[in-house]
């Protein structure tokens, strides 16, 4: 008992006589340890199947003997018996032997002598290690293809890990990892992460989104204030007086105001329930299944919504601003037209990249649960994916919209502060297509590895995908 103990461990090894306390349930105890060996060790001696009672009948034959319960509990498991032969003691016949304990005599036995003590323990040692790891391999194995099959892939493959320690080529696992390894590396770049940037990010998640969702508009405010006071007011104030320019900042004023606050509660309406729930997986809450679908979709809706939300306070603001500042000629409608055009293509584009950016770099891969992934899921990002392209002409576009204004209109300008304006605007533009470049090309990145994890999280969706196309 000491080699063995000395050998795998004294809490790997579990003998009856001596690890069962006095006044225990002893049926229950070795009901339970045995269902939780991996191996049992059966010590047969030279009057094993002889040993009788008070009353004289055999105890292998009794039904409640406590080496006839073990036996035929690991037989009913088909857990690995050993049988120890000791003092030249010799297999039991199967007629000696109960009928639940008749395969027990069927099995090769392993004999202990005091003269060849040191190569039998080897011997039984072999036996013992040959016997456990390949029945734990074979159960790790198929809870691994019981995990995959699940969705459960990070459980999948720490069974995977812990099977190539023991036998590096067992099987199909080289070939299982590698993909898994693969995924998880790259999605160690998603999500929430205990320090950094991505940590800011995930504690602060409705402030971070409002602030960048606000410096577009607010930029596209101010040049849109100094193109129109400029090019606008100015000749306005020559030709009427002082009164135009008052009526314009009063009318900027309102109009701003009124507009950043509206469209600052619809956003925080639309990300309010994302950010909860980013709060309440961060505090360990269990969110049901349902839910976290709904908080995927809309998550990955709020860059559409901010842009939306964005563009459309622009195209109101249009016919309010001229009604508010009075009759406009021809020419100061091209010119607040043509501002207004970039303005909105503007608020548009980058607060909807870079939202959409934070959502599937930060946001969504907190949402993604086995079990709670569906179709929609790939539809849902594969529409996004497409969103993006629209988004990227459009910052494509306004560095050329500048230009174009400066070309077409500078002549009538007469402003050398708006030419000015307009030429930095447009060196804002081409660095800010760079910029949306780079988001564009995250995005993408990120969505490819956000639909890999997806199917890996519900492998049952290769063939919902298949059907639907």
């Amino acid at each position: 008992m000491s080699d063995l103990r000395n050998t795998f461990g004294s809490k790997q090894v579990f003998l009856d006589m001596e690890d069962i306390a006095a006044g225990s349930d002893f049926p229950r105890i070795i009901e339970e340890a045995v269902s939780n060996c991996e191996l049992l060790l059966a010590v047969i001696g030279p009057s094993w199947v002889e040993v009788r009672d008070e009353s004289g009948q055999r105890r292998i034959a009794e039904v409640n003997d406590f080496v006839r319960l073990e036996i035929a509990a690991a037989l009913e498991r088909k857990i690995p018996i050993i049988p120890v032969l000791v003092e030249n003691a010799k297999m039991p016949k199967r007629d000696w032997l109960p009928d639940n304990l008749k395969l027990f005599a069927t099995l090769q036995g392993v004999a202990l002598t005091h003269d060849r003590w040191d190569d039998d323990i080897i011997r039984l040692f072999l036996a013992i290690e040959s016997i456990t790891v390949e029945p734990q391999v074979a159960r790790q194995y198929s809870a691994a293809l019981d995990n995959l099959s699940r969705g459960y892939w990070q459980e999948a493959l720490t069974d995977f890990e812990s099977i190539m320690s023991v036998q590096p080529h067992y099987l199909d696992v080289p070939e299982r990892i590698e993909p898994l390894r693969v995924l998880a590396k790259n999605l160690c770049r998603l999500g929430p992460k205990a320090r950094g940037w991505h940590e800011v990010a995930s504690s602060y998640p409705l402030t971070l989104m409002v602030l960048v969702s606000l410096l577009p508009n607010a930029l596209a405010s101010v040049f849109n204030y100094l193109f129109n006071s400029d090019v606008i007011v100015q000749p306005m104030v020559r030709r009427v007086g002082s009164q135009a320019e008052r009526y314009f900042e009063i009318c900027a004023g309102f109009v701003n105001g009124i507009g950043f606050l509206a469209g600052l509660a619809l956003f925080i309406f639309f990300a309010r329930p994302v950010c909860r729930g980013l709060a309440d997986i961060g505090r360990g809450v269990a969110v049901p299944h349902e839910t976290l679908s709904c908080l995927r979709r809309r998550c990955l809706m709020l860059g559409q919504y901010v842009a939306l939300i964005s563009a459309c306070i622009w195209i109101i603001a249009g016919p309010v601003y001229p009604f508010m500042i009075g009759s406009l000629d021809f020419r100061d409608y091209v010119f607040f037209i043509a501002s207004l055009a970039i303005c909105g293509a503007f608020v548009a584009t980058y607060p909807f990249l870079v939202v959409t950016w934070l959502c599937t770099r930060v946001y969504y891969p907190a949402f993604i649960a086995p079990g709670s992934v569906a179709a929609d899921d790939i539809t849902m990002l594969t529409r996004v994916d497409s969103w993006r392209w629209r988004y990227l002409a459009m910052s494509g576009a306004l560095p050329m919209l500048v230009l174009a204004l400066g070309l077409i209109l500078g002549s009538s300008v007469g402003s050398r502060s708006a030419t000015i304006l307009l030429g930095i605007s447009g060196f804002i533009g081409v660095a800010g297509f760079i910029f949306a470049l780079f988001l564009f090309q995250a995005i993408q990145a990120d969505i490819a590895l956000l639909k890999e994890a997806t199917l890996a999280y519900e492998p049952k969706l290769n063939f919902q995908k298949n059907q639907s196309s």
